[in-house]
């Protein structure tokens, strides 16, 4: 089969959630996760490879979302004198590596794989226990991650993004106490470990507490808009509802960032009966209606997916995650005249590339309409300049219009 023919969800559709509006609300709580283990990892990780490496391995991480656009930097995995010496050790370090290069892409059910091959190989690695636990609090499995944050403190008490894990989860629960007892722990010099005392005195009303916390985030250098819009609210002693809704999203936010989380497992079982129950308590959700039809669609179930998205269109007509999740149903339904009407529709509203121009381009490939694909694959390649299959196509709608082209000229 061509790349470019599928009625499946393509891989760049990222479920659903390309508005800006959505994907800000959803992925709020991820993001957060994501950048406290960066910002953690980067400091006291690095600390204690210094201290303890004799040999060392460096893999980069990075990962971007919206509204808060968050840059991984570089994660050092230890390695001790037993581990170069050869083993299970150095294979279960391996692993762990290979674990942060596959989160760092969102690949998060095989990064759980590798972690827990780490682990099984060798359970004294903390850092593959602490690698197991961002993965599956980032895929939305709470339960899982904190088992894994505590067995990495009890191997290294002083494991500072295993602490951080912990106090982000006791923060999430609301459980404040328990959460500063974790942050502290956590010899709070990163500046992930930094912003959750921040935002924890924040939600608590301890005003004078959370502008101190926040200025030493702030003197980090990392995460500056966001902490100032912080330490703002710390001086009026009054938190914009905005703000509170990204410092503590709603449960139902939370509950949708945990189903996302299990769609991007493979877990649909579980998400469908999170977002179900969801879709009970308020049947006019359209950000769960919208999460529910991809869950049906990743299935396979066009026909059950389209209800979801016309539904959770009449609720919000400019929803490009439904606009998009539509357009896949018709295409599927080899409705595709009416799935390019969707997407021309995202492509001329919309500004940039998104699932719509990824949709578009697909459709008029499948059609033979290379020269109106031609423009949406030159900007797709100029967003994703090493993607094969997209200079693949790139290349294929570039030669059939120029074959046309001299086939039609003088």
């Amino acid at each position: 089969m061509p790349a470019h023919n599928s009625n499946q969800p393509h891989s760049d559709s990222n479920g659903g959630r390309e508005s800006a509006h959505e994907q800000a609300r959803l992925d709020e709580a991820m993001r957060r996760a994501d950048h406290l283990l960066v910002s953690s990892l980067k400091g006291e990780d690095r600390r204690r490879t210094r201290r303890k490496i004799l040999g060392g391995f460096v893999a980069a991480l990075g990962l971007t979302a919206a509204a808060i656009v968050v840059c991984f930097a570089v994660m050092f995995v230890r390695f001790d004198s037993s581990a170069i010496a050869g083993g299970a050790k150095t294979q279960s370090a391996e692993l762990s590596a290979e674990g942060w290069q596959l989160f760092q892409q969102q690949s998060l059910k095989p990064s759980i794989e590798k972690f827990e091959a780490a682990a099984e190989l060798d359970p004294k690695n903390a850092d593959a226990w602490n690698g197991l636990g961002w993965a599956n609090f980032n895929g939305g499995d709470t339960g899982v991650a904190q088992e894994a944050f505590k067995k990495a403190v009890s191997l290294e008490p002083k494991h500072s993004a295993a602490l951080n894990g912990l106090g982000q989860i006791a923060l999430s629960q609301h459980n404040f106490a328990e959460a500063e007892k974790y942050f502290l722990k956590a010899t709070p010099k990163g500046s992930g470990t930094l912003l959750g005392l921040a935002k924890l005195y924040l939600l608590t009303g301890q005003y004078g507490e959370a502008e101190k916390w926040i200025q030493k985030v702030i003197a980090t250098g990392e995460i500056d808009s966001f902490a100032k819009e912080m330490l703002k609210a710390a001086q009026a002693k009054q938190i914009p509802a905005a703000l509170r809704e990204q410092l503590d999203p709603n449960p139902t936010s939370v509950e949708l960032v945990r189903a996302w989380g299990l769609l991007n497992q493979e877990r649909g079982a579980v998400a469908k009966a999170i977002l179900t129950g969801l879709l009970a308590k308020n049947p006019k959700d359209a950000n769960v209606l919208n999460a529910l039809g991809w869950c049906l669609l990743f299935e396979g179930d066009a026909n059950g997916a389209k209800p979801y998205f016309e539904r959770a269109l009449a609720v919000d007509p400019k929803a490009a995650g439904s606009l998009n999740g539509l357009a896949r149903v018709l295409y599927a339904q080899k409705d595709v005249e009416g799935a390019i009407a969707i997407w021309k529709q995202m492509v001329e509203k919309i500004p940039g590339v998104h699932a719509g121009t990824v949709g578009l381009a697909d459709a008029y490939l499948e059609k033979g309409d290379y020269d109106k694909a031609l423009p949406l694959l030159e900007q797709r390649a100029a967003s994703d300049p090493k993607n094969e299959e997209v200079q693949s196509n790139l290349k294929l709608a570039r030669d059939k219009t120029k074959a046309g082209a001299k086939k039609h000229g003088p």
